[in-house]
């Protein structure tokens, strides 16, 4: 490029009938740079302009204590002089009044004298504000350009440089399916991992496979009671699911004295079998107010299984009925895990394993794949948990485990969190860690690990292999999860500011409630099924209505799109704190803010490129398009199509940015990140496209009738269409940073 002060701009050229231009040796202008913020290094140009007068005007002061200018709704861009004025004990107003009548004055002289127009064609006081016009061709022809050469990485910059990010999503326990509440983790990591990557980030997706635990042995167990004997009859991971719900329920029913086998002999028998065991039970534990609660609850809860999982459940029966102790056994199965026996591994990691197979169709439906599996198990068997456990015990907050504390009983090791908050001089209360805060335990008695334990361990090693750690997390865990990065600065100091967590609120149901213990959830993979039902008969309504006869395979692959769309719009839509109340009528609406709203409008936009390229074939009406060299910037005049270059085009790689890139707090604050804001920008740029070129709005395309009338106008129609092109390759990028594809008709 040639420096900023040896660019020329060309004047606007003329063109043939059909739109070409004619012969000009005049330099094309450059582009905005490929990966910067095209944005900000127009207003960049804006304020080298401008300085250059203030400069003359004001020789004594530094470059940089001269005003910037900034993009405003009142003008193309403005300028506030009050700071600037103020320092100098001048009159606000009357300086910005002063600018501008002298500015304005230079402006037309080099106009008169025939000098190439720069960036401000014209400028104009407003109070302290100094509201300034820009060149439109010249900002046209840079943004078309740098839109069309970059394409589909138009808006990404290198803003971040490079560094390095871990993004850990999903990490669904790997014995069940994925459901509504995961699929928003799943949504907010992957999108914000895309966003990232927009921004120049290494960003890797990381998924943290809890392969140990209760849960996990208890599932196993029942794992290997069945595989050998019933082969799956539904998806893998809601197999498995089903599995742990039915185990899970039998220690229950074992703990407060019930035989799972007796239930299941009574079950058999019928209801007055059932009324009698329970009755029996109930008398067994009476007096015991919560072995009582359990009696009845785990009873309907067994029945509830039995009517759904009644087949995998008599097989089930066969081996659990001779178990005595599911709790203890399950346990065994753990701790044979944890010490690395073969057999044990073989079981464990073939059960978590085929779940995470399921896991991941599920995710794939939606776009999304994870960069690595880091699995629990392995932080003890490489020796991360020993080497961190060593560094831990030298702290002077670590209180080690005990079988008599002061009380009298077993305890077990924890980090003294509140005496180092309060001798490292931490903020406490608003804004800052709360008061009495409570310790970090980290073993048990007997000196195995907790998970919260092994949690400190990952968040190392997940430190080891970036810069910055980002932990997509329930609102649920906000204090689980800032102990973990306290406890990574108490062993650490280098380490405060490397690991935040991104909170995110539930999502409420219409109707009825998730359980994992009865082995209900409103799954993903249903609700799929449930949102391509919906769209499958409005898009079939639609095709109908217009008449329109598209091939099965094309039927698919679009309701497939919109059904998957309309997901992750639903739940990016909304800022991460904010309740989602899961309605499907609404987020499938074609005419309300959806991703069927901004797919719909962005096809009539293709459609009108479309109908562009079939009418300028060869031997057609039209003239072929022709290049941006060639294009009469000039004709593209109307206010709204200037409007969507600046509110939509030229801001693409801020708002990106904005959304990526927030300050990072000191803890515990957390940064603020903008989920929404894609979801926000395209349903504010299709609006705003749907007035530009809708019934009241440019004509981009002539009728017939204006062809047969003589119609010669192809240079604007040329302008036109190329700017159509740039703002569907920003819609389109927009919705890739969504995960969503794109359609070319709907």
């Amino acid at each position: 490029r040639r420096p900023r002060s040896h660019r020329r701009t060309r004047r606007p050229f003329a063109t043939d009938a059909r739109g070409r231009r004619r012969g000009s040796s005049i330099m094309t202008p450059t582009a905005f740079t490929p990966r910067a913020d095209p944005l900000r290094e127009l207003l960049d140009a804006v304020d080298d302009e401008l300085a250059a007068y203030v400069r003359r005007k004001f020789p004594d002061e530094a470059r940089e204590s001269f005003p910037r200018a900034v993009r405003t709704k009142a003008a193309d861009c403005c300028v506030q002089w009050a700071q600037f004025a103020s320092k100098r004990k001048m009159n606000p107003a009357a300086l910005a009044m002063e600018v501008a009548t002298e500015f304005q004055a230079e402006l037309d002289a080099r106009a008169n004298a025939g000098e190439t127009r720069g960036t401000i064609v014209s400028c104009a006081a407003a109070g302290v504000y100094l509201n300034m016009s820009l060149n439109r061709p010249k900002v046209f022809e840079m943004a078309l350009r740098s839109v069309a050469s970059q394409g589909e990485t138009f808006g990404h910059t290198d803003a971040a440089k490079g560094k390095r990010v871990i993004i850990e999503h999903t990490s669904s326990n790997p014995n069940a399916p994925l459901h509504i509440g995961n699929l928003r983790n799943v949504m907010i990591g992957a999108h914000l991992a895309r966003l990232m990557k927009a921004c120049g980030h290494d960003a890797k997706e990381a998924f943290y496979v809890n392969d140990l635990g209760a849960q996990i042995g208890l599932t196993a167990l029942a794992y290997t009671r069945v595989y050998d004997k019933l082969e799956p009859y539904m998806k893998i991971d809601h197999w498995i699911g089903a599995m742990y719900a039915v185990m899970n329920t039998c220690q229950e029913l074992q703990q407060v004295g019930v035989k799972p086998g007796d239930l299941e002999d009574a079950c058999k028998a019928g209801k007055d079998a059932v009324d009698a065991l329970m009755q029996k039970s109930l008398a067994a534990v009476a007096g015991d107010e919560k072995k009582t609660k359990g009696v009845e609850e785990y009873f309907d809860i067994y029945q509830d299984l039995r009517e759904r999982f009644e087949k995998m459940m008599v097989v089930m029966l066969e081996d659990i009925r001779t178990i005595d102790d599911i709790k203890v056994e399950a346990g065994k199965l753990n701790l044979a895990y944890e010490q690395q026996e073969p057999w044990a591994i073989k079981i464990f990691r073939k059960m978590v394993c085929d779940c995470l197979t399921g896991v991941q169709q599920t995710l794939s439906t939606y776009g999304v794949q994870h960069d690595r599996f880091d699995f629990e198990s392995e932080l003890g068997w490489e020796g991360s948990n020993a080497k961190v456990l060593e560094i831990m015990q030298n702290s002077d907050y670590y209180v080690p485990q005990t079988q008599c504390n002061d009380k009298g009983v077993p305890q077990g090791a924890y980090l003294d969190m509140s005496g180092f908050i309060t001798d490292m001089g931490f903020k406490i209360g608003k804004g800052g860690y709360q008061k009495d805060y409570p310790p970090l335990y980290v073993l048990r008695p007997d000196g195995s690990t907790l998970y919260t334990y092994r949690d400190i361990v990952y968040s190392f090693k997940k430190a080891s292999m970036s810069d910055l750690i980002l932990n997509i997390i329930c609102s649920e865990q906000d204090l689980a999860q800032q102990k973990v990065s306290l406890a990574m600065a108490m062993m650490n100091p280098e380490m405060e500011g490397r690991q935040y967590h991104l909170s995110y609120d539930l999502v409420k149901l219409t109707t009825g409630k998730m359980s994992g213990r009865r082995g209900r959830y409103l799954l993903a993979d249903d609700l799929y099924d449930d949102l391509k039902t919906v769209i499958r008969e409005k898009m079939e309504k639609k095709y109908k209505e217009k008449g329109e006869d598209v091939s099965k395979e094309m039927f698919d692959e679009v309701t497939h799109e919109v059904s998957t769309a309309a997901m992750k719009y639903a739940l990016l839509s909304v800022s991460c704190m904010t309740q989602i109340n899961f309605d499907i009528a609404k987020i499938t609406d074609f005419e309300d803010a959806s991703a069927p709203f901004i797919l719909y409008n962005s096809t009539r936009l293709t459609s009108v490129i479309r109908k562009f390229e079939e009418r300028s074939a060869p031997g057609g009406p039209l003239p072929e398009l022709c290049s941006l060299d060639d294009v009469d910037y000039t004709k593209l005049d109307d206010d709204r199509e200037w409007a969507l270059l600046l509110d939509f085009v030229l801001p693409f790689a801020s708002m990106i940015c904005d959304s990526a890139m927030p300050p990072l707090p000191k803890p515990p604050a957390l940064p603020s990140y903008g989920m929404h804001r894609v979801c926000d920008f395209l349903n504010m740029f299709v609006r705003a496209l749907s007035g530009y070129y809708g019934p009241a709005g440019v004509r981009i395309l002539p009728v017939q009738s204006q062809l047969d009338q003589g119609f010669t106008d192809f240079a604007a129609m040329h302008a036109r269409v190329h700017a159509c092109k740039a703002f569907k390759q920003v819609i389109d990028n927009g919705l890739r940073l969504l995960m969503i594809e794109p359609l070319e008709r709907m």
